[in-house]
């Protein structure tokens, strides 16, 4: 084991780190803890470290103060946690001056290896080593890190593209410009038709073919289910998981009670499942980062209980892969691309029922100032019932919770309303040149 772990290292100082696309999350490096990548499998977790390597090597590090190994390489097979003290030893018997200096231990997929949080803890405790892990989100999950690290750990969520970073990707701005021209606007928009299309996955990119493009997102979410959540929780009842995600990839955005489908799962589609477990299976796939919730804004714990959340998805292209019809409602869509901007934002998100029980979408708080903004979703205000469905529930929130800071996110439209509303096209909101607070 020790002779190939050092042809492993010796291979990783051979081989030049790959050209990768800047990511805008930045990896949180604190003393004596581990830092820690979360997210949906193929988002690119990988990349993310590799972009950190770059970053030191360009700050003067010396190319042996990193070392990378990846569990998942088939001559570490079996690999235990008795046989970690073998990295150390193949790391320190080919650089021995390196344990005096600062070093970055990168471990991917570190899963694989049964109780690998005590190898980890002893590295911080022994050791001037600072330690990046990646893994599957099958058994690599923030809950289980800080119950497993016990503290030792700070976590980064890592989400596809955003719409920067799939500028970024296409070479239509490596930064964006400080100043919107004419030429830079049709730019955003164009692309904003992509994106909005595809979604931030990046290895969709890399192909042109539309079907193949739908067959990648459709193998991820397979893959999600298959080993994030049949084969980890050992799930028994697969078809009653299915029509459930089925029936959330179609509702998009929406809000979803469990009860109501258990009703409709049970007598309209004949399928036995009990109501536990379909709650059961909502937190199994928010743990494998396919989906996510928000609750109600609400002071009431019991008001928060009997409301159903809503549910967004990880990403819009993959929503339109899974959905009977990929262009059934753009307006879902256009709310949930809204979601994954708030939550890059680090924002708390909830949505707002009004005293009279008309919906906004988000209840948006900045958790450091702990300033508010509501932010309403629609495709475009061309119809004057949608002006009245959308915007007198923006204005009623708002003299309701006392908060002036109103947005109306639409598909490319852009004034300004009666009661301080602010109309907002969606490229403008995602590329930064409409902040959410202010």
């Amino acid at each position: 084991m020790l002779e190939k772990l050092k042809r492993i290292l010796l291979e990783f100082q051979e081989r030049p780190l790959p050209a990768i696309t800047r990511r805008d999350a930045v990896l949180p490096i604190l003393e004596g803890k581990a830092t820690v990548v979360t997210g949906m499998r193929r988002v690119g977790k990988t990349t993310l470290c590799r972009q950190k390597m770059q970053q030191l090597l360009e700050s003067g590090f010396d190319k042996t103060c990193l070392l990378y190994v990846n569990f998942e390489d088939d001559r570490l097979s079996g690999f235990r946690l008795e046989d970690c003290q073998f990295i150390l030893d193949a790391y320190y018997g080919l650089w021995p001056d390196n344990r005096n200096k600062e070093c970055y231990f990168f471990f991917d997929e570190i899963q694989n290896v049964e109780n690998w949080e005590r190898f980890v803890r002893r590295l911080l405790d022994t050791t001037d080593v600072h330690v990046i892990l990646t893994g599957s989100s099958s058994k690599l999950l923030a809950l289980e890190i800080s119950t497993a690290m016990r503290g030792r750990s700070v976590s980064v969520e890592l989400l596809p593209y955003s719409f920067a970073e799939y500028l970024r990707y296409r070479n239509v701005f490596d930064e964006l410009p400080e100043n919107l021209s004419d030429s830079i606007i049709a730019r955003l928009r164009h692309g904003m038709e992509e994106y909005f299309n595809l979604g931030g996955f990046p290895e969709v990119y890399q192909v042109e073919d539309m079907v193949t493009r739908w067959e990648i997102l459709q193998e991820y979410n397979d893959m999600v289910v298959l080993k994030d959540v049949v084969e980890r929780h050992e799930v028994s009842n697969i078809t009653a998981l299915r029509r459930l995600l089925s029936f959330l990839y179609n509702n998009d955005s929406q809000k979803f009670s469990v009860t109501a489908f258990w009703k409709t799962l049970n007598q309209g589609m004949q399928v036995k499942c009990a109501k536990n477990d379909l709650f059961t299976f909502m937190n199994y796939l928010e743990e494998a980062y396919i989906l996510y919730r928000t609750e109600l804004h609400t002071t009431s714990e019991k008001a928060k209980m009997v409301n159903p959340d809503k549910v967004y998805f990880v990403d819009v292209g993959l929503v339109r892969a899974m959905a009977d019809d990929p262009t059934a409602d753009r307006g879902w869509l256009l709310e949930n691309i809204v979601y994954l901007h708030l939550r890059r934002c680090k924002c708390q998100i909830e949505y707002y029922n009004t005293s009279d029980g008309k919906e906004v979408d988000f209840y948006v708080t900045n958790k450091m100032s702990r300033q508010h903004c509501l932010i309403q979703v629609c495709w475009n205000l061309n119809s004057p019932d949608t002006m009245k469905r959308e915007i007198i529930p923006l204005l009623d929130a708002g003299h309701e919770l006392g908060i002036k800071r109103l947005l109306l996110v639409t598909w490319d439209e852009e004034k300004e309303l009666e009661g301080g509303i602010k109309v907002v096209p969606v490229w403008k909101l995602l590329a930064g040149y409409e902040p959410v607070f202010k």
